[in-house]
């Protein structure tokens, strides 16, 4: 392929950020928008779609599109957001409410992280809510999942359109220090790369596209990255 026909396919694959497409993947928990539903209440924004538990005090799993035009240089914000758009008959999680996480060696963790939306400070921002947020190993956090971040955002670099999925899993008793959200034993995320091209991602699958999936204990010993 010719560089102007390389730089005319990579351009197709633009403009992700709309709550259309960032539920290529599905809905696999049947999320919906009721606020009567606390244990999977669908939130759709333009970076993302969550599903979020109330019961649980964070999301089930969050879910968007990734290419190279939402990489950019907006930089990392600096604060942390309560969802105040969650419905009122909500708890809704405060940063402070994870004070005490480093004592047991355990971070805020994004879902969608915040370098997949560095392409505006409003983008960035919106991936600060806390109900992008889960209870996260810091070995885990800072290790494999941070370099498997890094290998999606090379991937979308080089051309590709990346369709994920992830979140936290296998929830027993354990919590958070003051009690307001459910720490999962394992954090998942599935990546499903597709090669640029015209239509929607979702129109460009076949059984050739690579697909990452992994399910890592989210546990503060025993992991390498």
């Amino acid at each position: 392929m010719g560089a102007l026909a390389l730089s005319a396919a990579v351009s197709r694959a633009r403009a992700t950020i709309d709550a259309s497409l960032q539920m290529q993947l599905g809905n696999p928990s049947n999320a919906i928008t009721d606020t009567n539903n606390h244990a999977h209440y669908l939130i759709q924004r333009t970076v993302e779609a969550i599903d979020y538990s109330d019961n649980l005090g964070g999301p089930v799993w969050a879910s968007w599109d990734l290419t190279a035009s939402d990489i950019g240089g907006s930089g990392r914000n600096s604060t942390y957001y309560t969802d105040t758009n969650l419905p009122p008959n909500f708890y809704r999680v405060t940063t402070t409410d994870y004070n005490g996480v480093g004592n047991i060696d355990f971070n805020r963790g994004h879902l969608c992280s915040s370098d997949d939306r560095t392409d505006t400070t409003t983008d960035n921002k919106l991936v600060f809510y806390m109900s992008n947020i889960m209870p996260q190993s810091g070995p885990n956090n800072q290790g494999v999942w941070e370099n498997l971040e890094s290998d999606c955002n090379t991937l979308a670099s080089a051309g590709n359109e990346l369709l994920i999925m992830c979140g936290p899993s296998g929830f027993g008793i354990n919590k958070i220090p003051s009690g307001k959200a459910y720490i999962g034993s394992n954090v998942w995320k599935i990546a499903v790369i597709v090669p640029p091209g015209s239509g929607t991602a979702l129109s460009r699958l076949n059984a050739t596209n690579r697909v990452i999936a992994v399910s890592i204990p989210n546990v503060t010993n025993g992991l390498s990255s």
